[in-house]
């Protein structure tokens, strides 16, 4: 029985959210190096060489089988996976990267048939104790919640992402800052500025540029931690 619940909750895809929910129960207060000893996956030698093991390691305890594709994590369920790292207090460290903006290809793009709308739609954040001075055995699993954007939060997402894409679309992309958008920013993705793609330029040319990814911004991931789990 405890090999059979090993290999489904490590490596079988969840085909209804009851399944899930038992997943995500079995992994809520259990430490990171617990979780990758039951997963047999290595952990890595110190936190500044695990970026991304987190969320690797969720997706595989919990069945994930997106991987990188552009869908959300659990296909048969219209569900993305998305790991936030919190303090104590529950209050998230970062922003939270929800996917790449592409940033060619986009003269008849739409907020309703991007990677975006996809990956927003219908979301889980799973709540990891992860404090910058905290190492792996210390990390865990806080807890979880679902978010389904209201009608007044989609609108403004769209907004946000109509905003961006205007400038994209007009050759502004170098001047999209991390102040614009009310939910969403796009910013720079990648560990450094050696990766580059093709865009619009200023002046309608095509120019290389940083890939870009939107971000769920913190202050909005922290006003759904306070809803969903009760934070005064």
């Amino acid at each position: 029985m405890g090999n059979e619940n090993r290999k489904k909750t490590v490596t079988t895809p969840p085909h209804n959210f009851d399944e899930l929910i038992a997943n995500l129960n079995f992994i809520v207060g259990k430490s990171l190096t617990e979780l990758a000893e039951y997963a047999r996956v290595p952990v890595p030698i110190d936190t500044l060489h695990g970026k991304g093991f987190t969320g690797e390691l969720i997706e595989k305890c919990l069945g994930a089988s997106a991987a990188n594709q552009s869908i959300p994590d659990f296909p048969e369920l219209g569900l993305e996976l998305k790991s936030i790292p919190v303090d104590d207090n529950l209050t998230p460290l970062e922003s939270t990267f929800l996917c790449y903006a592409p940033l060619t290809g986009i003269r008849h793009y739409s907020f309703e048939n991007s990677p975006l709308y996809s990956k927003i739609t219908r979301v889980l954040f799973v709540l990891i104790r992860a404090s910058r001075d905290l190492d792996f055995k210390e990390r865990v699993v806080l807890g979880y919640f679902f978010f389904t954007p209201s009608e007044e939060e989609l609108k403004t997402v769209r907004e946000d992402f109509n905003e961006l894409y205007e400038m994209v679309k007009t050759g502004n992309v170098e001047r999209i800052n991390a102040r614009i958008g009310q939910i969403i920013q796009m910013r720079p993705k990648g560990a450094n500025g050696k990766v580059l793609t093709e865009c619009i330029g200023p002046n309608g040319e095509i120019i290389r540029t940083r890939p870009r990814g939107f971000y769920m911004r913190r202050a909005f991931t922290q006003k759904l931690i306070q809803k969903n789990l009760g934070q005064d």
